[in-house]
């Protein structure tokens, strides 16, 4: 391990989005101080803006309350013949006077009770767009997170279906319905009470039909809930469906299967338009049966109110102030009607992330969770055991140990659980038995940001997440200049590949790194590994399906990049082997042979017939070309 490499491994920084979602809680927001949660979202990062338009909305609802006053008086005081209150003796006495004043009250009100909504719908509306947005932003650290199981039983395209257009969903109920329930809720609590004090019984009769708008509310939001559900769920994988075709959209194209994904692209999708199209059809029966409701509640309301009037128990005042509370109640029913479909959608989809946040498959961190000073690179695998989920058990019993700054080669035959042993050491997964040390240490009880934090990986498939050459190269280390990425490169020795591109390390690598070919890419990986600089060095079939040419430059590269690190191997190919200081044999999860290459090839077993095949196939090749 170079002196470089030791005075940075105590300090490095954790990088990787995974290992900081792995350490912060699944579900904590930003902020010390929690709030209730509605629908998975964390009310805190607005909890101004939310208390500055629960106060316009406590504004407006009092406002409402009293709006039809001036209005009740004109048809009592200044039309009729009927006194003013004791408490209003103040106004003017005189008609014509009084109507002035109480026209100027109502454009006063009008004026202030739009001033009030103005503000309770920003504040809230604004304040919903910012807990969706920390919704959204939890949801990706959530999923990245999550283990590589969890990610190998979900469609990519599913899970983004849920990260867009579910959290969009969730934006529009937040957006455009809270603030109107809300404010209407407030409104109808004062207008209840005012109702009741003035005739209790008039209020009664008022709210008869209410009970069966309510069952008939309940009964739709239901359905058309369930019809959304489905529709999203379709919706979601016909999006996995397309990002699985469009991804391998060459090898779809080379057997001929365009219109076999399109079909099952156009079936998928007409399943969640049959389910948005029984959502329509709720709708459509909802909202005129809620209008239906609500007009044989008023005629009820007036007919009686009529009477009551003509009897001389009610003044045409009350009944006017009664008419506008009872529409002023009904009006969130007749909205909620009206926006029933965007809150099925978002309803449903609120269930949708919420079945993400709440799965927990997250790597656990130990309590005693630390950073160990320094690292000097030792690996032991003490009677590892490793079991897939209903698949049975992938290693049974394997001891291993890696010497530091060693070279340790993994072989054996597809299956025999190479690849599995990288993922323990990085901690993708846990042994299901047995210990993975490293310098004595648990891996389990060590920081898993940390962790990863030192050890730089050289995967079969790289895969390229920024726009360009150089900047995938810095991706391996924080704050990594393009001055350090070339630096990197040519300290793998790829600075001549990679600067022979067609625009040199500013070259793009387009969607799926598809602009590089497969040397250029693994050229790109030894580089972002060189450039992390970390004692730790993992490589996964670094030079499967490279060209002889190719295959030697990045072989000369990774042997750069393994000087003085500690280095696991794992590949088919043995001429990517034959330096390495000692090799394990694997075959069906257990450990066969281990030794070097001269002791494994003397030793004529598994190893030895493995070199047997790779040189006769190698022969087969050489000859064919």
């Amino acid at each position: 391990m170079s002196g470089h490499a030791r005075r940075r491994a105590g300090h490095k920084q954790p990088r990787t989005g995974a290992g900081r979602g792995a350490e912060r809680p699944a579900g904590r927001g930003r902020g010390n101080k929690q709030l209730p949660r509605w629908w998975g979202m964390d009310l805190a990062p607005a909890r101004l803006a939310i208390a500055g338009g629960l106060g316009f909305s406590l504004l407006r609802a009092a406002l409402q309350w009293v709006a039809p006053v001036p209005l009740k008086m004109v048809f009592d005081n200044v039309l009729g013949h009927h006194r003013l209150p004791q408490a209003l003796s103040w106004l003017p006495t005189d008609r014509h006077s009084l109507l002035y004043v109480l026209c100027a009250a109502m454009a006063v009100t009008a004026l202030l009770l739009a001033l009030a909504s103005y503000g309770a719908n920003a504040l809230l509306a604004n304040a919903g767009q910012q807990v969706v947005f920390d919704l959204r932003n939890r949801l990706f650290r959530h999923m990245q997170a999550q283990s590589s199981a969890f990610h190998l039983r979900r469609p990519v395209g599913d899970l983004l279906a849920r990260l867009g257009g579910d959290v969009q969903a969730m934006q529009s109920v937040v957006v455009n319905v809270v603030p109107v329930v809300v404010e209407n809720s407030v409104t109808i609590v004062g207008m209840v009470v005012i109702m009741f004090v003035l005739d209790w019984r008039f209020s009664a009769l008022a709210l008869l039909l209410l009970p069966a708008l309510a069952w008939v509310v309940r009964h739709y939001m239901a359905a058309i809930k369930a019809s959304q559900r489905s529709a999203r769920r379709h919706e979601g994988l016909a999006s996995a469906s397309a990002q699985r075709a469009l991804a391998s959209v060459q090898v779809v194209q080379a057997f001929g299967a365009e219109e076999a994904e399109a079909g099952r692209y156009a079936d998928l999708a007409m399943r969640g338009l049959s389910a948005n199209r029984r959502s329509v059809v709720l709708q459509s029966r909802f909202t005129p049966l809620v209008n239906l409701g609500m007009t044989a509640a008023i005629a009820l309301v007036v007919l009686v109110g009529a009477q009551e009037v003509l009897s001389g128990r009610l003044t045409p005042g009350d009944l006017l102030v009664f008419s506008a509370y009872f529409r002023g109640m009904y009006a969130p029913v007749r909205q909620l009607a009206k926006l029933a479909g965007t809150v099925g959608k978002g309803q449903a989809a609120a269930e949708r992330v919420n079945e993400i946040l709440s799965a927990k498959e997250h790597l656990p961190e130990s309590p005693r969770a630390h950073r160990p000073a320094q690292v000097t690179g030792s690996l032991v695998f003490d009677d590892v055991s490793f079991a897939y989920p209903d698949m049975g058990f992938g290693l049974e019993h394997v001891d291993v140990h890696v010497e530091p700054g060693q070279t340790h080669a993994l072989v054996g035959s597809t299956g025999s659980g190479k690849s599995t042993l990288l993922r323990l050491v990085a901690r993708y997964a846990d042994p299901t038995r047995g210990r993975v040390l490293l310098d004595g240490h648990d891996l389990r009880d060590l920081n898993l940001a940390w962790l990863r934090s030192q050890m730089a990986l050289v995967p079969q498939e790289m895969a390229l997440l920024r726009p360009t050459v150089w900047e995938n190269i810095a991706y391996g280390r924080e704050g990594a200049s393009r001055a350090d990425a070339i630096a990197a490169a040519k300290a793998a020795g790829v600075h001549d590949v990679l600067a022979g591109l067609r625009n040199g390390y500013d070259t793009e690598v387009g969607e799926g790194a598809r602009a590089l070919s497969g040397g250029q890419r693994q050229c790109v990986a030894i580089a972002r590994a060189m450039v992390r600089d970390a004692p730790l060095l993992l490589l996964d079939e670094p030079t499967t399906g490279l060209d002889p040419t190719t295959e030697s430059v990045v072989l000369e590269g990774l042997d750069r990049l393994r000087a003085g690190r500690t280095t696991l191997l794992v590949s088919h190919q043995l001429s990517a082997v034959h330096g390495a200081d000692r090799i394990t044999v694997l075959s069906e999860g257990h450990v066969v042979e281990q030794g070097s290459h001269e002791q494994l090839l003397n030793g004529g077993r598994t190893y030895a017939d493995l070199h047997r095949s790779y040189g006769t196939l190698l022969s087969s090749d050489l000859s064919t070309t």
